[in-house]
């Protein structure tokens, strides 16, 4: 018997999946971590803090993820907002 207020869910990988999917929470907070640049590819950790009904829920990566440098798109903006052309 939950009392008044009702049971307190029980939060599930599979529930966390559905409530990071479907956006029901109401605060998020995206991190990116750079933890290493090597000649050819950059190595993120990447975790997100969310809030769900009054609750924080963290997911972070349990390893970090090897990305390769030519993935990125590279724009050389000058000193303004305006770009100015892209980097080769």
């Amino acid at each position: 018997m939950g009392g008044f207020l009702g049971a307190k869910e029980v939060l599930t990988r599979d529930r966390v999946k559905q409530i990071f999917r479907n956006k029901e929470y109401s605060f998020l907070e995206e991190k990116v971590t750079l933890m290493e640049v090597s000649d050819d590819s950059l190595l993120l950790k990447i975790s997100f803090l969310l809030e769900h009904k009054g609750r924080m829920i963290s997911l972070e990566e349990k390893e970090p993820i090897v990305v390769p440098f030519n993935d990125f798109r590279i724009e050389d903006w000058g000193e303004g907002v305006q770009k100015v052309g892209d980097i080769e």
